[in-house]
């Protein structure tokens, strides 16, 4: 059964408790203020400290992710910056610049630039007291290309997230903007780092950050305005200045010249001022008006430097173009000779060597004249073919050393056949072989008597590559002397030993040299050595000699021919005789040891090389000219050189001492010197190999010697006169009979008129000047059958010179 309503409850007994409870439990009583909105704020609350936790978190997660990307980033920038310090230092940047040539002005003597050595660029380093002394210049690059240079830290942030944003964001300007300050500017001149992205320029702005920590902006300044690029090889604001407005003093640079050269480093190409002028100027005249509106030039200045013409330097006109390459044959032969003086005292490798050279500053203070460089280079272009071009065909692989064929177009000159199709062959080992024509060259140096080269060409025709073949110098080109040695060797010793004189006479006819097959030691009291064929061993063993040597018109009738006319005809029946006389081993060391023949070899100590030229080392022509300067400067020889020494042109300091290297020998006698001098104006007269119309054109003595090798395979020729002693070569780069190629025998008439030419050119304003004489020398007259002092009845005389201790006895010819 249901219990009444009205039955006894179970509530508490406590009225107020009760009254809460009911309350509580949702009765019909009121509710007590805020009970629900408490509720409602603790949601609310505990929302909003969740809130704030993940705020928390987000934070800590982003200092963390901050830290992370921090780290990562210091450790991209250490990265990327790695070797900063040695790239990017402006100190040993400053050394790296143009070499400079210098040599003595012909006119005044002082010392002028020749001709200038760089790898890249020509670029010559001024500082910045030099480029202030100029009000315009400093300003005309910085008014253009960054006017906060003086307050930025090295990036001007403002410009470059307006071209990040213009690049990457929104297109904002119709144009890629410019955002590099003249720090970064620079720091692309030093690295080459210019590649388009977005990495590089945070690579640029870190650098350009550490590079002005680093340096003070005035060293930044001098280096941006030293490595701008100009055009071609010209780099920085001092090969500007000299290139294109022919100004050495950057202080006389004008307003306008320096907004040019400003105008040029934007796009070197767009704004070249000899193949661009209009674009060039208008943007001239644009940076001249940044310069008005930024207060660094007046109203006048302004208008002056505006309408002022454009007015560049000519290049100075040459009369003859001699070489299409950078260098003249000497340049090249000053750049290896200081090559292999750096290895050989400073221990540097070659590649070392030429680094220093291209980029080290150097002056190096050459020998050259270049007045008589350009006469020569004149001469050796051979316009006139006036020494022949001789031509024959020579073998070319048709097979590389891997086997592979080698295409004949890419062969010069190359001999086709009448069809048209490529002349082919065998070498001596059955490989093919292609043909190609080869002509004749020729080189020619001239020194003076302290031993300074003067000039030098080691080519004929023009010259189109640098450090290629230099056939007058060094090593490149040792070749047989032919006839041009008797004299050094055997004729100049005999009279210096007082072995023979002036006018002695010797019988003309061979000597007996046995046969090479008998040379096994079945006579070895006859190995080695020359005998006269009415020699009793000659005559006991006829079978075992061949006459030797024959002249040029053959073997000798066995007359008396004298000193005098053994040399101008140069027999060489009477130099081997003479050179019998004096000794080879003597002969060998006084050419190699004494006068500088160090090309010769051990195998060069018999008379056929050191008598009659026909080496095996070979002599340079440099070595020959230098061999004869004895000759013409009483009995001295000194070291032939190309340049005196080689200074760093920032400090000062000397690099290369040549002055120690350069030795003066008193090689013979002076009355040896003059007396072989007198021998050797013979072989310009009437008897001689070159004859008269050879001999330089006034009234100043001059002297020469012809040579030609074993088969006319070289023509050489020394000519002295009393300002200058100078050698020429004539031949093939492979020897080859010469007269097969259309040569005239033993007549080397080409490259002797070549030197007369030059000598009547550079000798015209000369002053007379005699060869050095001597006191010790005497002359008497002698009996020209028999070269022994004349007497009363002998019908052909000459006059002979001599020492007193030297003197021929009386003829006996003609009583």
């Amino acid at each position: 059964p249901r219990r009444p309503a009205s039955g006894p409850a179970r509530i508490s007994s406590s009225p107020r408790r009760g009254a809460q409870s009911t309350q509580a439990q949702g009765g019909h009583g009121a509710p007590p203020q805020g009970g629900r909105g408490h509720k409602k704020q603790g949601r609310g609350m505990r929302i909003f400290k969740g809130f704030m936790k993940f705020v928390g978190v987000c934070i800590c997660l982003g200092i963390m992710a901050g830290s992370v990307l921090a780290v990562v980033l210091s450790m991209y920038v250490v990265k990327i910056t790695a070797g900063d310090a040695d790239l990017l230092d402006l100190t040993n940047l400053k050394l790296a610049q143009t070499t400079k040539i210098m040599c003595p002005d012909p006119d005044t003597g002082e010392w002028v630039e020749y001709a200038s050595l760089h790898s890249e660029n020509n670029r010559e380093w001024v500082d910045l007291q030099e480029i202030e002394a100029n009000p315009y210049l400093k300003w005309a690059f910085i008014c253009v290309e960054d006017k906060d240079f003086y307050t930025h830290s090295g990036v001007n942030f403002k410009r470059t997230i307006a071209a990040f944003i213009n690049e990457y964001v929104l297109p904002i300007y119709s144009s890629r903007q410019g955002a590099s300050t003249l720090d970064q500017q620079l720091i692309k001149n030093i690295t080459d780092d210019d590649e388009q992205s977005a990495e590089r320029k945070v690579r640029e702005i870190f650098r350009a950050l550490g590079l002005d920590n680093r340096y003070e902006k005035d060293t930044i300044l001098e280096a941006y305005l030293n490595t701008i690029s100009l055009t071609n090889t010209v780099a920085g604001v001092q090969a500007g200045a000299t290139v294109y407005f022919n100004v050495d003093e950057l202080s006389n640079l004008s307003a306008a010249q320096c907004a040019s050269i400003a105008a040029i480093t934007k796009n070197p190409t767009a704004y070249n001022p000899y193949t661009n002028p209009e674009q060039h100027l208008q943007r001239r005249n644009w940076i001249l008006k940044l310069m008005h509106d930024q207060g660094k030039l007046t109203d006048a200045e302004y208008e002056a430097a505006r309408t002022a013409p454009l007015v560049l330097a000519e290049e100075a006109e040459k009369e003859v173009v001699t070489h299409t390459s950078n260098n003249s044959y000497f340049t090249d032969a000053v750049f290896e000779a200081v090559t292999q003086q750096l290895m050989a005292d400073r221990g540097l490798t070659q590649k070392e060597a030429h680094s220093l050279i291209y980029n080290g500053g150097l002056r190096i203070y050459a020998t050259v004249n270049p007045f008589i460089q350009q006469e020569m280079e004149k001469i050796m272009l051979n316009a006139d073919d006036a020494i022949p071009a001789l031509w024959r065909e020579e073998k070319v692989a048709a097979k590389t050393s891997a086997g592979e064929d080698v295409d004949p177009t890419t062969i010069e000159n190359i001999v086709a056949n009448e069809d048209g199709t490529y002349k082919t062959g065998t070498d001596t080992d059955g490989s093919p072989v292609y043909y190609r024509r080869v002509r004749t060259q020729a080189a020619m140096l001239t020194m003076d008597y302290e031993g300074n080269v003067l000039a030098l060409v080691g080519g004929l025709g023009q010259k189109n590559e640098d450090l290629g073949l230099n056939r007058a110098i060094l090593d490149d080109h040792p070749r047989q002397t032919g006839s041009t040695m008797k004299p050094i060797a055997a004729y100049a010793l005999g009279i210096d030993s007082g072995l023979i004189n002036y006018s002695q006479g010797f019988p003309d006819y061979g000597i007996g040299m046995m046969l090479q097959s008998e040379l096994n030691g079945r006579y070895p009291a006859l190995a080695g050595q020359l005998l006269d064929f009415d020699d009793p061993e000659v005559l006991a063993h006829p079978e075992l000699f061949n006459q030797w040597p024959r002249n040029y018109e053959g073997f000798g009738d066995g007359s008396t021919v004298t000193v005098r006319l053994a040399l101008a005809k140069s027999r060489n029946t009477v130099a081997v005789r003479v050179g019998q006389l004096v000794g080879v081993d003597y002969m060998y060391s006084f050419a190699k040891d004494t006068v500088g023949l160090s090309h010769l070899l051990a195998t060069d100590a018999n008379y056929a090389p050191i008598v009659l030229g026909a080496q095996g080392g070979g002599v340079t022509l440099m070595e020959l000219t230098g061999a004869y300067q004895m000759f013409g400067n009483g009995g001295e020889y000194v070291t032939p050189h190309l340049y005196t020494r080689v200074e760093y042109a920032t400090t000062g300091e000397v690099l290369i001492d040549n002055d120690i290297n350069i030795t003066h020998t008193q090689a013979i006698q002076s009355s040896t010197a003059m007396i072989m001098n007198k021998l050797l104006q013979n072989v310009l007269g009437g008897d001689g190999t070159a004859g008269t119309s050879i001999k330089p054109a006034g009234d100043m003595e001059a002297a020469a010697k012809t040579g030609t090798t074993t088969d006319n395979k070289d023509y050489t020729f020394v000519g002295m006169t009393p300002y200058y002693v100078t050698g020429v070569w004539w031949g093939f780069d492979q020897p080859y009979d010469m007269t097969k190629a259309g040569a005239a025998g033993k007549n080397a008439k080409p490259i002797q008129k070549a030197w007369k030419q030059f000598m009547d050119t550079i000798q015209t304003d000369l002053e007379f000047k005699a060869f050095p004489s001597s006191d010790d020398v005497v002359t008497a007259t002698y009996c020209d059958d028999s070269g022994d002092l004349a007497g009363p009845n002998c019908p052909s005389k000459r006059t002979g010179y001599y020492t007193q201790d030297n003197m021929p006895e009386y003829c006996t010819l003609h009583p």
